[in-house]
């Protein structure tokens, strides 16, 4: 009977580490994806410009005609232009 003891705990043991390892690997290449886009973001919301065409996560399109410290005045389809901030957007829209 202990033997049957013994062998659970030492199963038990490897599969914490199996698992601690599995974790560890997720956590380590999350980290890098997380890491990328924090950089893509800051990259894109330090060069808006003015006549730049943007996406905002929610799908809204326009044009934007002013830049601001924190906000960016963006013209859309309707010729409405509206105040957001400037880490709104998302992303830039190629011509």
């Amino acid at each position: 009977m202990a033997n049957f003891w013994q062998t659970l705990l030492m199963v038990s043991i490897v599969l914490v580490v199996i698992l601690s390892i599995m974790m560890l690997v997720y956590y380590l290449m999350s980290y890098r994806n997380i890491k990328q886009r924090r950089a893509h973001f800051e990259h894109l919301h330090q060069n808006l410009k003015t006549g730049q065409k943007v996406e905002f996560a929610n799908g809204l399109i326009g044009k934007i005609v002013k830049v601001e410290l924190e906000t960016c005045d963006i013209e859309i389809k309707s010729g409405a232009v509206v105040t957001v901030s400037r880490y709104a957007i998302t992303s830039l829209i190629e011509n």
